[in-house]
């Protein structure tokens, strides 16, 4: 999907949901997903500062990736951060 310059609209961040044993809660981040999409927004913007992405693994980041960008497929920005906890 091309963007659009400049991306525009409502782009919110998604928290990362992890269940009990700190994995990736990918059903329920799913579910978060769909209920923001149904809600109108014009693209989502996973693993930011307001995100645990910083505390994740490099495969749990890119689990988060892979299953939000599949789950919503190509009609739907899905931007992701780059953080880590250094200067």
């Amino acid at each position: 999907m091309t963007f659009p310059a400049p991306l525009t609209g409502v782009v919110p961040p998604v928290c990362t949901p992890l269940t009990p044993e700190g994995e990736v809660d990918v059903g329920s981040l799913l579910r978060l997903v769909d209920h923001l999409v149904a809600g109108g927004v014009h693209g989502l913007f996973v693993l930011g500062t307001t995100s645990e992405a910083a505390f994740l693994t490099d495969r749990q980041r890119a689990q988060v990736v892979e299953a939000v960008a599949g789950h919503v497929g190509a009609g739907l920005p899905v931007l992701a951060g780059a953080v880590d906890m250094t200067t």
